[in-house]
């Protein structure tokens, strides 16, 4: 039997969020089926060769750097027409688009150049996001309704699936984002000498990470024997450093840089509470592998945090809550055991990667 060809398509491929998602997906759809292929742009900031060693596992990759994350109608034109060229020349069974500007353009390419099966997954819907004003969301959400018609919507959960089905009539399927790694053993002997209360992921502002550091200036100055820790970096991350030089806190939140993956499962099994005060979320990566760690979380309450969570964790509306759910799991180890071994057997069950990949290769197949 012929392999299908199986074409992922990213503008904003990278080391963390939906650019791992994708990366991941090339690396584990079954080799003796589907001949996968990336077709990829990467964040600013990011190196294209970087990201196609991440996703080592696509036969073959398409770097097109006109692809980007924000409307350029230039930009936008000449990547279309390099899709469909692309697509023509290629002939993929499938295109599975991800994120918005990949989803809107590589839909219009793929149907154009006639590929059967065509999927999308938003990976958190633009028209959701804070950070764009009131003009461009409707712009976007406009955008989205136009090429609605046009394969299947592929949901990282189900509150992306509610709000796809706001734009469609067709069919919404979910395959969550899951946790690739194997289970951590989880970090069973407790900080003696001090408690550890810590985040991650890119600096954005869909993440707060100013927040972050007012919580730890709060929690620093109420509790003894504590300090804090970003694993990560990002956009935002000289924004943190003078925040932390203005607020005399470097030598109470560490703000680690970019670490490779499995150094940073590390520094987050060394975790005694993980906080995620995101402003949106599609389904936040960075929460499951803090899950799967057996490490608490503490998140905003928004959908894509819910989606994640459930009742494993903690949620806050606002900073001083954040403040009072920190406290409260900082002074009770107890709590913060029962709390991550239910976060770990949530991973287990909701976010496995075979639970997933069949649920994808069955749509690619199907």
């Amino acid at each position: 039997m012929p392999h299908l060809k199986v074409f992922q398509v990213i503008e904003c491929g990278g080391p963390g969020g939906s650019g791992l998602q994708v990366a991941n997906i090339c690396n584990a759809l079954d080799p003796a089926r589907f001949d996968t292929a990336l077709v990829y742009n990467v964040r600013p900031g990011s190196a294209p060769e970087d990201y196609r060693k991440l996703a080592k596992g696509a036969k073959s990759a398409f770097h097109v750097p006109e692809m980007t994350r924000e409307i350029t109608p230039g930009k936008d034109l000449a990547a279309y027409g390099k899709l469909v060229e692309l697509f023509k020349r290629e002939k993929p069974d499938v295109v599975h688009a991800h994120c918005s500007k990949a989803g809107f353009l590589a839909r219009r390419a793929a149907k154009a150049a006639g590929v059967p099966k065509i999927f999308y997954s938003p990976r958190g819907y633009s028209f959701l996001m804070e950070d764009r004003g009131g003009l461009s969301r409707a712009l976007y959400k406009t955008l989205e309704r136009f090429v609605s018609g046009i394969g299947e919507i592929v949901a990282i959960s189900e509150s992306e699936a509610a709000a796809a089905r706001t734009i469609t009539s067709k069919t919404v399927h979910v395959a969550p984002d899951p946790y690739w790694a194997d289970l951590p053993a989880p970090n069973n002997e407790p900080n003696r000498r001090e408690t550890v209360v810590g985040a991650c992921g890119r600096m954005t502002f869909a993440r707060n990470p100013e927040s972050f550091v007012r919580l730890a200036q709060r929690l620093t100055d109420s509790r003894n024997g504590l300090r804090c820790v970003w694993i990560g970096d990002g956009e935002l991350g000289e924004t943190v450093r003078e925040m932390l030089r203005d607020m005399n806190l470097a030598t109470r939140l560490e703000v680690t840089g970019w670490l490779e993956p499995a150094a940073a499962r590390e520094r987050m099994r060394g975790l005694d509470v993980f906080v995620h005060y995101s402003r949106w979320e599609g389904l936040p990566n960075a929460v499951l592998e803090a899950m799967a760690a057996g490490v608490p979380v503490v998140a905003s309450d928004v959908a894509g945090n819910r989606d994640a969570i459930g009742d494993s964790g903690l949620y806050a509306s606002d900073e001083v809550q954040l403040l009072e759910r920190t406290l409260e799991l900082v002074d009770d180890p107890e709590r913060r055991r029962r709390l991550g071994t239910a976060a770990r057997a949530r991973v287990e069950k909701e976010f496995s990667r075979a639970k997933t990949l069949e649920t994808l290769q069955r749509l690619y197949s199907a």
